[in-house]
């Protein structure tokens, strides 16, 4: 969220996932007009709660795809707090343990970072000592250069040095769980920040934190009512095709906003943002059609859920 606005604008949001509500949220704070406005009929987008019906005819409350926090998600839990959400009753956490069903891999101890990383490293199952040493001394390399590397690396290219074990039990359950992305298409920038966030980020950093309730009711709801308490309005089952610049504001689904913050897919975004600019002003028509083409060329990974 733009931190710059003048207080007091009217801002429209499209998109009430996670990112929408959260923007909603800091606008509110800022002393903004908020309106949400959201295609399906329920806040939540990729993490929210749907009913699911059984052969039996009960009705089951799961979530539309699972998703994982860790503790260093410092400012998710803050935002929870925000909006009512008390993490430690939300919550189940757990120290990380990244093992197969047969008990090889990696346990951390609920000890304080860097020393429960180090520890779990070292009593690791089924690795080496050559493997536990190479861990440790990548981890502090790592840490030497400030967990940074060149940003067009890929996770793959990152630990091509690391012996195959550690690539199969650690890096690439690891990279999928965290980043959702085969380590040949993950960034390591992006690997390198959940690392260094997770194993320096003070005590619990590195902690699971997993859903004790459905994924609505973990923020978007909470956020919803937190929103409207404050006069905000959600608008949900309207699907924003195109913004249009009419008297010196951004028209959305007709009504008149100063500001516009799209937090959609990327797809949905490239498709308002290109179908938006022939109305927009010239200064940044240009701007808009080519963000458009870029943003239209991202790609995606589908993530598969299984009920059991």
């Amino acid at each position: 969220m733009n931190r710059d606005l003048h207080p007091g604008l009217r801002v429209a949001i499209v998109g009430a996932g996670w990112a929408g509500m959260a923007a909603a949220v800091q606008a509110v704070q800022q002393g903004h007009a908020v309106d949400v406005f959201e295609a399906a009929p329920q806040p939540g987008g990729r993490a929210r709660g749907l009913p699911l019906r059984l052969p039996d005819g009960r009705e089951l409350m799961v979530d539309n795809g699972q998703h994982i926090l860790i503790g260093a998600y410092t400012d998710c839990l803050r935002l929870m707090r925000t909006v009512g959400v008390d993490p430690a009753q939300a919550l189940l956490r757990r120290p990380l343990a990244l093992r197969t069903p047969d008990g090889r891999g990696l346990a951390l101890p609920d000890w304080p970072a860097p020393w429960d990383a180090a520890f779990g490293i070292l009593g690791a199952r089924g690795w080496s000592w050559r493997d536990r040493r190479t861990l440790l001394s990548t981890a502090l390399r790592w840490r030497r250069t400030g967990f940074r590397c060149h940003p067009h690396t890929s996770v793959a290219e990152l630990c091509a040095d690391l012996p195959p074990t550690l690539r199969r039990d650690f890096i690439e359950p690891l990279c999928v769980s965290a980043l959702n992305t085969p380590p040949d298409q993950a960034s390591a920038q992006v690997f390198l920040r959940v690392l260094h966030d997770a194993l320096l980020g003070g005590r619990g950093s590195s902690h699971l934190l997993l859903p004790r309730v459905d994924l609505g009711a973990l923020f978007p709801q909470a956020a919803a009512r937190w929103l409207a308490a404050r006069g905000a309005q959600l608008h949900t089952g309207q699907r924003v095709q195109a913004l249009h610049w009419q008297d010196a504001h951004w028209q959305v689904n007709r009504q008149p906003f100063d500001r516009v913050l799209i937090a959609t897919s990327a797809t949905s975004a490239a498709r308002i943002v290109a179908q938006s600019a022939p109305t927009a002003p010239d200064s940044i028509a240009h701007e808009l059609q080519a963000w458009a083409r870029q943003t239209a060329a991202l790609t995606h990974l589908a993530i598969t859920t299984v009920y059991a």
